[in-house]
């Protein structure tokens, strides 16, 4: 009569029929793919805090709650460490622009955020919020033997890829004498092996060097969609690190 229905999300089947787990995110995940195979006018994530935040809560005091964002903020404020929300969970939702909100189950008068396609916003709200990501390795393939060469960048995500490490984001230089990888440290030790096993000709050649790796640092970004048509955000930036000696 209430239509109410009850499904599991976390625990599932997997092809063979053998009970597994969908991992991280599993349950908004779920979610997400009922939402979208029935046409939903909404979804709703009831979790531990009041929607997403302009920063970390626990380390910068004067956060707050986001009231709205895009689907493309809040992916990126997602994977850039924001853990209120598995990225993935956005992916069916964006096809079909069904909003999402996220609540708090201890606070329900909260607002909360709300995600959804439209970029109907103040002005004034350039920077929407700020994430980070800890234990990252910086991994540094270089050297003159890379310059005006077709490959390299295809062979050196070949090989990380066989091992399932993932690249949380990269840089190649314009002269194409390097590229920077980010991954998680505790995949750097492997990472630097399986590239430098495929790369062992040209290190022993000299044509590159052997891989370089920069622990323990973090990954910090900014994220707005209005950053872009506003000039001096990143000069903002850099000048609050320079103030602090960073």
């Amino acid at each position: 009569e209430t239509k109410l229905y009850l499904v599991p999300g976390f625990i599932s089947n997997d092809r063979n029929g053998e009970q597994t787990t969908l991992g991280r995110g599993g349950s908004d995940y779920t979610a997400a793919l009922i939402a979208y195979s029935l046409n939903s006018e909404a979804l709703e994530i009831w979790t531990d805090v009041s929607g997403m935040y302009t920063a970390h809560p626990k380390l910068v005091q004067q956060a707050k709650p986001i009231p709205q964002l895009s689907y493309h903020e809040a992916m990126e404020l997602s994977h850039f460490g924001a853990k209120v929300i598995f990225p993935p969970t956005l992916q069916p939702l964006v096809e079909k622009n069904i909003p999402l909100y996220i609540k708090n189950t201890f606070d329900p008068k909260a607002p909360g955020t709300l995600i959804n396609g439209s970029k109907d916003r103040p002005e004034s709200t350039i920077v929407q919020g700020i994430s980070h990501i800890d234990e990252v390795s910086l991994l540094t393939l270089e050297g003159s033997g890379m310059i005006g060469i077709p490959g390299f960048s295809k062979r050196l995500f070949e090989a990380l890829s066989a091992e399932k490490i993932n690249v949380i984001m990269m840089t190649q230089a314009s002269s194409e004498h390097s590229i920077c990888i980010g991954i998680e440290s505790s995949m750097a030790p492997l990472a630097k092996k399986m590239i430098e096993d495929d790369f062992d000709y040209e290190i022993e050649t000299q044509r590159i060097n052997p891989i370089s790796v920069e622990d323990k640092l973090s990954i910090i970004a900014l994220v707005g969609e209005n950053m872009k048509s506003h000039q001096g955000i990143s000069g903002k930036m850099f000048s609050a690190l320079g103030r602090n000696n960073v």
